[in-house]
C-alpha cells in the first residue's frame, strides 16, 4: 500500500500503508470493493463482526446475493449511477443485508467510482450498521416491525402446494406476477407456471425431495397471457411432527428488473462506453477462442494519424464525435463475424479469424485506411486524417503474443512516416 496524506487546513499529515491497513482493520464500519460487474474483490475485517462473515469468504460473490429482495433493484440502480461517472456524487443508501445466520441487518451503503484507478479498479463501498438507530422500544417498535413483515409479504407472492405439487394457497401478489385470480391458481399446480425447460428440475428439488430449506433459485415463470417473468422462488418444507413431508411453502420475488439491470450491467462492462465497440475485455473474450482454433487469425491494430492536433483543435466533444464516425466507418470495413474492439485513446483492434490467406487481411486493412481517409464532416466543417496499420497473423493459442506482433508492426508504419501498412507474420503463418 503506498503512501498518502490527510489533509487538514494548510497542514499535511503523512499516513504510512501500514496507518491504513490499521484503521480498515479496526474501524466498525464494514469496508468492501467491487468491481465494475457487481463481485466483491475485497472486504475488510469488520464484515466478521458485522454480518458473520469471514472476509475471504465473500471474495468472488456478487454483493447484490447479500441484499435483501426489496431492496436490490434500489441498490442495483444506485451502482449503476455511481459507476457511470467518475465524479459521481456519494449518496448514502439505506440497505437491508443478509447476515450469516439468515437475518436481516439494516445498513447505510456509501460508494464512491474508483474504477480508474489502477491500484483499486472498481467501487469503494462503506457500509455502516444503523440497525440500532432505526429501532423503536416497546409496542410501537413491536408495531411497526409487524406492519414492516405485513407490507414485505405483500409484496412477494406466497403459495402453498402439497406433497403432489397442487396449490392450496396462494396470495394477491402472486396473482397478479401470473395475471390471474387467486381462484384461478388454487386447485392447480405453480409448477404449469414455470418454463417448460426448467419445470421437471423444479419439481424434483421441492416436492420430491421435500428439504426442509432450499437454496434459492431464479427460474422463467410464464403469465397466463404468454410473458415471460423472471422470479426468484425460495421454498421451505412443510412436515408433522413425525417427520412425514406435507408440502412446502414457496416464496416467489420478481426479479425480472434486476436481471435486466444485471444483463446490461455485463454488457456495459463489455463495451467501450463512447464509441459502443467492444473494449479491451471482450476483445481478449473473442480472441482467445479464435486462436484456440488453430485457423489463421489476424490482429490489425490501428492508430489514426492527425486525431491528436483535430482534438486540441477543436475539443474533446468533436474529438469525441470524430471518434464514434470511426469506429462507424471500420465496422463497415470489416467483414460481419470480425471483432473490433477501442483498445485506447485513438487506438483500435480489429481481429480477423478464419482467413483463407493473410492477402484477405491486408485488403481488409486497405479498406479501413480508405475509409478513414476520406474527408469527415462534424460541426465545425469537414476535417481529414490518415491511419497507420500493424497487422500480425497466427495460428498459436496466445493472444497476447500477436497482440504485441501487431503494436510492434504499427510501431514501424508509424516510424516509416505514418499512413502505411506494415506486416508481421509467425512462423506459421509466413
Amino acid at each position: 500500500m503506498t503512501s498518502s496524506a490527510l489533509t487538514a487546513g494548510d497542514d499535511s499529515v503523512p499516513i504510512s500503508g501500514h496507518l491504513l491497513r490499521a484503521l480498515v482493520r479496526v474501524s466498525p464500519d464494514l469496508i468492501a470493493v467491487v468491481d465494475a460487474t457487481g463481485t466483491l474483490q475485497y472486504a475488510s475485517p469488520a464484515s466478521e463482526a458485522m454480518l458473520g462473515y469471514a472476509p475471504g469468504e465473500l471474495i468472488g460473490t456478487s454483493a447484490f446475493d447479500l441484499v435483501h429482495p426489496v431492496d436490490q433493484v434500489g441498490a442495483l440502480e444506485g451502482f449503476a449511477s455511481t459507476i457511470s461517472a467518475s465524479d459521481s456524487r456519494a449518496v448514502p443508501l439505506l440497505v437491508r443485508l443478509r447476515h450469516a445466520n439468515g437475518t436481516w441487518l439494516a445498513t447505510e451503503i456509501i460508494g464512491t467510482n474508483h474504477l480508474s484507478d489502477p491500484e483499486i479498479a472498481g467501487m469503494v463501498v462503506s457500509i455502516r450498521d444503523v440497525s440500532a438507530s432505526m429501532r423503536t422500544e416497546g409496542a410501537l417498535r413491536d408495531s411497526e416491525e409487524r406492519y414492516r413483515l405485513i407490507v414485505e409479504l405483500a409484496c412477494e407472492g406466497i403459495c402453498v402446494v402439497d406433497a403432489t405439487g397442487r396449490t392450496t394457497f396462494a396470495n394477491r401478489a402472486l396473482a397478479d406476477l401470473l395475471g390471474m385470480t387467486v381462484n384461478e391458481i388454487l386447485g392447480g399446480s405453480l409448477f404449469d407456471s414455470i418454463d417448460e425447460s426448467e419445470r421437471d428440475a423444479a419439481r424434483s428439488r421441492i416436492v420430491a425431495h421435500g428439504d426442509e430449506a432450499l437454496d434459492e433459485q431464479d427460474l422463467q415463470l410464464v403469465t397466463h397471457d404468454g410473458g415471460i417473468v423472471w422470479a426468484r422462488l425460495h421454498s421451505s418444507a412443510v412436515r408433522q411432527h413425525d417427520g412425514t413431508y406435507l408440502g412446502s411453502i414457496l416464496f416467489v420475488t420478481d426479479v425480472t428488473e434486476r436481471r435486466g439491470l444485471e444483463q446490461r450491467l455485463a454488457e456495459e462492462a463489455r463495451r467501450d462506453p463512447l464509441t459502443g465497440v467492444a473494449n479491451r475485455t471482450e476483445l481478449f473474450e473473442v480472441l482467445t477462442p479464435i486462436l484456440q482454433q488453430g485457423t489463421l487469425t489476424a490482429a490489425l491494430y490501428v492508430d489514426l494519424d492527425g486525431f491528436k492536433e483535430v482534438n486540441d483543435q477543436f475539443g474533446h466533444t468533436l474529438g469525441d464525435e470524430l471518434l464514434c464516425t470511426v469506429a462507424g466507418r471500420v465496422r463497415a470495413a470489416i467483414r460481419d463475424v470480425d471483432t473490433l474492439a477501442r483498445v485506447g485513446g485513438d487506438e483500435f483492434v480489429v481481429i480477423c479469424g478464419n482467413l483463407e490467406s493473410t492477402d484477405e487481411a491486408v485488403a481488409i486493412g486497405r479498406r479501413i485506411r480508405e475509409v478513414l481517409g476520406q474527408p469527415f464532416g462534424l460541426e465545425v466543417g469537414s476535417v481529414r486524417i490518415d491511419s497507420s496499420i500493424g497487422i500480425a497473423f497466427g495460428h498459436a493459442p496466445d493472444a497476447d503474443s500477436l497482440l504485441a506482433r501487431a503494436d510492434q508492426a504499427l510501431y514501424r508504419a508509424k516510424r516509416k512516416g505514418r499512413g502505411r501498412i506494415e506486416i508481421s507474420f509467425d512462423d506459421a503463418a509466413a
